[in-house]
């Protein structure tokens, strides 16, 4: 898989400022948010209850054999993240007339948000729900309640995930009844429409994932170094819906 944000398979290697509390050797630097390949923080595919820093402006280019996703992400305020996405289809033809459509691919916009729900505590996780693909054409929507905890140089990520996100049906769901558990993923007139009755219905799954910060070589002491993470999952999504 090519990507160009800030995220390459698994492992990242990256450059992050750190004040003379985080560079001795006895202490990791604080996590850094990134960002998965639909664009808004998470872990690879699998969102998670992170924000970045209010007014954070991240944008990025994610290539696999299936499609090619076009996203851009705005942390407008400390609570709230948005996303906007273009992506194309490889294996879909732009419409349903083939003389209409030429070699052109098929092509889907999306907007995306997430809202804090809670803070991280000493024994609370951080919580956030966030919904995908809102008035879109129904081909990578769905919602998701996830919770982040840190514990040293670790960050887990748990959640459960409707639509898009719920498609193994781990949790809950009649595959029988349709790849979507018999979830409406139809949409009104040419999109754009919000359709709130098939929010939170369909397959049901739980997702999880894990980031860490290991220390590394410094440039100069206390004032940066080098850091790995490394960002295992277990993601929930199923074959793309046609």
């Amino acid at each position: 898989m090519k990507r160009a944000v800030l995220t390459c398979s698994a492992i990242v290697i990256s450059t992050v400022s750190a004040s003379p509390s985080q560079a001795d050797d006895f202490s990791y630097p604080a996590l850094h948010t990134s960002q998965m390949d639909f664009g808004g923080v998470g872990l690879m595919q699998m969102p998670s209850a992170r924000h970045a820093p209010e007014g954070e402006f991240s944008v990025g280019v994610t290539h696999n054999d299936d499609y090619i996703h076009y996203h851009a992400s705005l942390q407008l305020f400390p609570w709230l993240e948005t996303t906007v996405r273009y992506t194309q289809v490889y294996d879909v033809l732009y419409s349903q007339n083939p003389d209409f459509s030429d070699d052109n691919s098929y092509t889907d916009k999306s907007i995306d948000a997430k809202l804090k729900l809670l803070e991280e505590s000493y024994w609370l996780p951080a919580l956030s729900v966030g919904v995908r693909d809102i008035g879109g054409t129904g081909l990578f929507d769905g919602e998701y309640i996830a919770g982040s905890k840190r514990a040293g140089p670790f960050d887990f990520t748990l959640g459960v995930g409707w639509g898009y996100l719920g498609n193994r049906a781990n949790l809950r769901g009649d595959k029988s009844q349709g790849n979507d558990c018999d979830r409406n993923t139809g949409y009104k007139g040419n999109g754009g429409n919000v359709d709130l009755e098939r929010m939170f219905s369909g397959c049901v799954s739980l997702f999880g994932g894990v980031a860490i910060r290991l220390p590394g070589p410094r440039y100069h002491s206390n004032s940066s170094m080098m850091a790995t993470t490394i960002a295992p999952t277990f993601q929930p999504a199923g074959p793309a819906r046609r």
